[in-house]
């Protein structure tokens, strides 16, 4: 069958003397309508192959506990003394609560609130209960490792500016890289009736777009960057840093211990990635492979009944409700691995274009070889944002 349409890609006539022409209008669109998660990403113009983006560094809201040190508080009613593993952006003013228990204390069992009056690198000294009736004498509840969340960090009449009232952003880079994929017809083809050699071009494109989405989709999400890849070195392959190895840092939120997809394991990546101060209205999406999809299809299975019509059996969803709030579109695709489950932010991920598609072609007058034959190239790059707080990882998910 001929060509159905011709404003997807130009037609075999018009493939001529089109090298270096910017085909984008016309290859991503078949691109897109075939990934939906691709058809998520932003792109963006960058004018080199090493670009170069801020992250935030958001002050976090929750402080840990370090677990490889004694802290006076715990079991006790009147210690002073908290050692956290991060005290980056803690005041002395600020108003904390231990965030993995209820700690009880008084008449009416309320929650034990601490004042923060010294941070001494990673030392914090408090005020046990501050402001309540029971204050200076606190909850013997607080144990090794337990979280603190900041309530609010007021501050005095006539205050200078906070000593971490800025956090400074960090730049951070990838490196682009280059796919392509190639059609051909030979001289016989060309010279035979020309809806031929469409149907030829036609079938070998389609091929060549199912390829490229795979590629694309995979590269995305699990490019590996060539750390001796330099600008213009002819020793190594320049490939672009995907997102899993932007989240697989320290610090992230990343479940490794669950080994399987289960709604408590999202709901508690979820929660992080609040804490961390996400926006749950920012686009959040949940990438999976298609048997974890199951998996959260059946989420409920034996206590909800979702519908059904007469002539239909089964079910599936769209999307995912997380219990915290954010509801996050289901996006399978076999190019996620099994081991894996993301929840993207898709405001803070991209596509860098540095070389959009452009085309070359080589024919018996170029090469003297009895075919036509032409290459799409182009060259881009990924981008994540903030990804130690604005995205979450379920990994190391049992399968056989």
């Amino acid at each position: 069958m001929a060509w159905p349409r011709t404003d997807y890609t130009a037609a075999y006539d018009k493939l001529a003397n089109t090298f270096d022409r910017s085909l984008d209008s016309k290859l991503w669109p078949p691109l897109l309508a075939r990934s939906p998660l691709l058809e998520m990403v932003s792109t963006f113009d960058v004018d080199r192959d090493y670009f170069e983006w801020e992250n935030q560094n958001v002050r976090s809201r929750i402080y840990t506990e370090a677990s490889s040190t004694s802290t006076d508080i715990e079991g006790s009613t009147s210690g002073t003394t908290l050692v956290v593993s991060d005290a980056t952006g803690l005041e002395a003013g600020a108003i904390i609560k231990n965030a993995t228990r209820a700690t009880p204390v008084g008449t009416y069992g309320c929650d034990e609130l601490m004042e923060v009056t010294v941070v001494s690198s990673t030392t914090l000294t408090v005020v046990r209960d501050v402001g309540r009736q029971n204050s200076g004498t606190g909850s013997a509840i607080h144990a090794l490792a337990d979280t603190f969340e900041v309530i609010y960090t007021p501050k005095e009449e006539g205050s200078s500016i906070g000593a971490n009232l800025y956090t400074d952003v960090s730049l951070v880079g990838n490196y682009t890289n280059t796919i392509d994929f190639s059609i051909q017809v030979t001289g016989t083809q060309a010279a035979s009736k020309r809806i031929v050699a469409d149907d030829s071009i036609q079938t070998q494109l389609d091929g060549c777009m199912r390829d490229k989405k795979n590629e694309l989709e995979s590269m995305l999400l699990y490019g590996a960057l060539n750390n001796g890849a330099n600008a213009g070195s002819d020793s190594y392959v320049k490939r672009t840093k995907g997102i899993q190895n932007y989240l697989a840092a320290s610090g992230a939120n990343i479940d490794y211990g669950t080994n399987d997809v289960t709604e408590d394991a999202l709901n508690d990546l979820i929660k992080e990635m609040l804490e961390d101060n996400v926006d749950e209205n920012d686009p959040l999406v949940l990438v999976s492979d298609y048997q974890n999809f199951g998996k959260i299809v059946d989420f409920g299975m034996d206590k909800v009944v979702i519908g059904q019509t007469e002539t239909q059996w089964g079910r599936t969803l769209t999307t995912w409700r997380s219990k915290y709030g954010p509801v996050m579109p289901l996006v399978p695709t076999n190019n996620c691995s099994r081991s894996d489950v993301f929840l993207l932010n898709m405001k803070k991920v991209g596509l860098a274009m540095f070389r959009p598609w452009m085309h070359g072609t080589l024919e018996f007058k170029d090469d003297l070889v009895d075919a036509r034959r032409d290459r799409f190239l182009c060259e881009l790059g990924v981008k994540v944002v903030d990804p130690l707080y604005a995205h979450a990882l379920l990994s190391y998910i049992t399968w056989s």
